[in-house]
């Protein structure tokens, strides 16, 4: 990792700096996969080793949640710009391509994947929709939020009084980096021992990726109710922060991909980058993708 952390011998409080002495002072070259999401902070981070640094991504795809792209804002070195034909027979591709040139998504079938319209099906089929995918994907936090409750209702996760309480086999998502954890934001995870502590669970994960070892967190149930923006700054940073991930904004997901994934397509509410977005949540899938207009 290119930072430890330092904790405070009078406050306990944990920071990050840069370290120095890290594997990358010595390396040949360093290789950053998903470009687009590294903004001007980490940039300057990387930059600072001296190291060559060979950059991958999409220019399509979003900007970072906070700032823009560092690197994408040059011109490339190199611009792959040509899809083969068995490439481009592949339907997420055919669709993705068709989002990337500014071409309106057709209705209708493309292969194993569809474009279909939500007042088209009926709650049955919505249902075995959500349920069959492997993560479903949305622009607002409302509708992130609202799907969540009803994934969790449906899988009967959800307490019968206290449906934000997280519980075993639940889906959680990182919200903030915790470098001496390895948490990282938009990581998955599954709930697999959970303990009310009052206000706050402790809650071991087992991250969905399996790279990970387990870990223990320690999460205020605000970020299961969404009131955690209540919250004050210090009770804030003295919590790790994760909430329910079956159902997780398209932001979240970048540098993720799932076989098969359900798009709610609210890319509208993003305007200059509405494009970036549908193009983005489609390329998420791997096999088939079902996007809801």
């Amino acid at each position: 990792l290119i930072y430890k952390a330092e904790t405070d011998e009078d406050t306990g409080d944990a920071t990050f700096t840069l370290n120095n002495e890290c594997a990358m002072r010595d390396a040949a070259l360093l290789i950053v996969d998903e470009v687009s999401m590294v903004d001007g902070e980490l940039a300057k981070d990387l930059l600072s080793f001296d190291v060559p640094i060979l950059v991958l991504g999409d220019p399509a795809q979003l900007p970072p949640v906070k700032g823009e792209g560092f690197f994408i804002n040059s011109a490339p070195d190199v611009m792959l710009t040509e899809v083969h034909r068995q490439a481009r027979e592949n339907p997420i591709i055919r669709m993705s391509m068709d989002i990337r040139e500014g071409r309106r998504l057709d209705r209708g079938r493309f292969g194993d994947s569809q474009v279909i319209n939500r007042t088209d099906v009926n709650q049955d089929e919505m249902r075995s929709l959500v349920l069959g995918a492997d993560q479903l994907l949305c622009g607002l936090n409302r509708t992130r939020m609202a799907f969540n409750r009803r994934i969790r209702t449906l899988k009967e996760l959800a307490h019968p009084t206290e449906p934000w309480r997280p519980t075993v086999g639940d889906r959680l998502i990182c919200l903030r980096n915790n470098r001496e954890k390895h948490l990282f934001n938009g990581g998955l995870w599954v709930a697999r021992e959970v303990q009310d502590k009052f206000g706050r669970y402790d809650i071991l994960g087992i991250s969905m990726d399996e790279q990970r070892d387990p870990v223990w967190v320690n999460v205020r149930d605000e970020f299961f109710k969404g009131t955690e923006k209540d919250l004050e700054w210090r009770m804030r940073r003295e919590s790790d922060e994760f909430t329910f991930g079956w159902a997780i904004t398209c932001h979240k997901s970048q540098g993720s991909q799932w076989d098969d994934v359900i798009v709610f397509d609210e890319s509208g509410a993003f305007r200059e980058a509405r494009q970036n977005w549908l193009y983005t949540a489609v390329t998420r899938a791997a096999e088939r993708v079902t996007v809801v207009v």
